[in-house]
């Protein structure tokens, strides 16, 4: 007869299988979504920003070469505002990659990606057990703004990745304050040397970290003079690895340590950008610095799967009984680490609606909070799920079943709009069919490879053809000649051009004609993103 500990036993190994087989069944995701990075990374055309981004990497790599005599790139356009990390890593990657040096680009994008969803699938476990790290990690994976982003946005989407890293390593230090660990701090520095060196922006999260060191210092304390010391002693840890962040990030970004007020001059220069777009909003072009204070809000309702939607929906609602039942102290290390999760969600929303920085683009210069939106959105999930268990297997069953049908009918989404994920929007916009006339969609043109390998292919088979073409971009012109066969020229003049080539999105639509009469196309759910005109037959203006 099985005795209490013989049962106690078994159930310890029981929990330990299942462990086992929840980082077995992480690995296998990620595992998959690499083999599926190296499938696909072709696949994806140029974004209008990677032309500048490229040479930039590549004049930050001539400085270091030359011995600093090229410093070209410490007033390149004005990337010199930015850390050039990916570029450098790009520029470098395309010295020995067999693969043409945007493909290069593409892939070593969609690698990062797959690194940032690691750390994503580390602070979810960190923060909720391995269960809620697991969903979070398919959660991650499935979510297209940041796997479409991946592969073509140099500067957002390791930025993303990068502040999502160091947060994790900000919510191990926030673990034991007092003493953090090693390894905890280290890894803070770097991520956020890292983070710094692509965006000025990442200075936020010693911020965060540092309120909620003076938070815990206060309630310990109730009184200016110790908590005062106690912050300062609390704070000697983190602080003094800071220069080594600060090291990273001048090797990544030189111009930030040319001068003494640089970092200064960036974050005021990027909170009054100089160049005003007009954006799609609402169906009305909107100049940039008119955006309404719910512009990010909204277009994270629009854009954030349904299911995650719901996950942060039941995430509210659990939080609140916590701080209802436990409140908000910041002795406890829960309320710490969503704390530091909260607030790199809530600061720069807020920030937003106060300051009104210049945005456009959709969500690309925010797109570093819809990690720990996804991640707080699958923790909610999971939370959800072991509350319904609680009361029932069949409850628990149509909870998991409706998680896993909102996550599969995400991933088949996705698989219809490759290789532009980027532009999808929920059903509460009616998808990108509902959003065509409201929204911009691919904004960053990268449908313009393939309309010109459909206008090559077009071309070749017209006898009348001339002898060599002449097309006119609307859009970035690299994102067209990469693709151009030879023989075809681009020209500025559209009254000179044989055909015209450009994306169904502001500012290009004046020179559309009638998307009929298109003689290439690309288009996802009934939506042309991009198309080519023969002008010859259809010359009006």
């Amino acid at each position: 007869m099985a005795t209490a500990g013989d049962i106690a036993q078994g159930a310890i190994r029981a929990q330990a299988r299942a462990t086992d087989g929840i980082a077995a069944a992480g690995w296998a995701v990620l595992g998959g979504v690499t083999l599926l990075v190296l499938a696909t990374f072709r696949d994806y055309g140029i974004s209008w920003d990677e032309t500048l981004q490229n040479t930039y990497g590549e004049k930050l790599i001539a400085m270091y070469a030359s011995g600093f005599q090229d410093r070209s790139a410490l007033s390149y356009v004005n990337l010199y505002l930015y850390g050039g990390l990916f570029d450098m890593l790009a520029a470098l990657a395309n010295m020995v990659s067999p693969f043409g040096e945007y493909e290069t680009r593409h892939l070593l994008g969609g690698l990062v990606f797959v690194g940032g969803l690691l750390g994503g699938w580390r602070l979810a476990e960190l923060l909720a057990g391995r269960r809620a790290g697991l969903v979070a990690l398919v959660c991650l994976a499935c979510t297209p703004l940041l796997y479409g982003h991946g592969f073509i946005n140099p500067k957002d989407s390791p930025f993303a990745w990068l502040t999502l890293w160091a947060t994790y390593y900000a919510c191990r230090i926030l673990a034991n304050p007092d003493a953090p660990e090693r390894r905890a701090v280290i890894g803070f520095a770097v991520t956020l040397g890292l983070a710094l060196g692509t965006r000025v922006m990442a200075f936020a999260l010693i911020v965060y970290l540092g309120a909620l060191y003076a938070a815990l210092a206060w309630m310990r304390t109730r009184a200016a003079g110790p908590a005062l010391r106690a912050f300062v002693k609390f704070c000697l840890p983190v602080a003094s690895i800071l220069p080594l962040a600060l090291a990273i990030m001048a090797f990544f970004w030189p111009w930030s340590v040319t001068a003494p007020l640089n970092i200064v001059d960036a974050l005021e220069t990027f909170s009054h950008f100089t160049w005003h777009p007009k954006v799609l909003w609402m169906g009305e072009l909107v100049p940039s610095t008119d955006l309404p204070p719910v512009y990010l809000n909204q277009l994270l309702l629009f854009q954030l799967p349904e299911h995650i939607l719901a996950g942060l929906g039941a995430a509210f609602a659990f939080g609140i009984l916590y701080l209802r039942r436990a409140g908000l102290d910041p002795r406890d290390v829960k309320v710490r680490q969503y704390a530091m999760m909260v607030m790199a969600v809530a600061a720069p929303l807020i920030g937003f609606a106060v300051l009104r920085p210049v945005v456009y683009n959709g969500l690309r210069h925010f797109l570093f909070v819809v990690p720990p939106l996804v991640i707080l959105g699958a923790i909610g999930l999971e939370r959800l799920f072991a509350a319904a268990w609680a009361r029932g297997r069949t409850l628990a069953a149509v909870v998991a079943a409706g998680a896993a049908a909102g996550i599969a009918w995400q991933g088949a989404a996705m698989a219809k709009l490759h290789p532009y994920e980027y532009i999808s929007f929920n059903l509460l916009e009616g998808g990108i069919e509902g959003a065509e006339k409201s929204f911009e969609l691919d904004y960053w043109g990268t449908s313009l490879g393939e309309v010109t390998q459909g206008l090559a292919a077009y071309i070749k088979r017209q006898p009348d053809a001339p002898a060599i073409p002449k097309i006119f971009v609307c859009g970035d012109r690299m994102s067209v000649a990469y693709y151009l066969p030879k023989g075809m020229e681009i020209t500025d003049k559209r009254a000179d051009a044989d055909y015209l080539v450009g994306t169904n999105d502001p500012p290009c639509r004046e020179h559309f004609e009638n998307p009929k009469d298109a003689v290439a196309s690309v288009q996802r759910n009934g939506v042309a993103l991009g198309y080519a005109v023969d002008l010859r037959k259809n010359p009006k203006p």
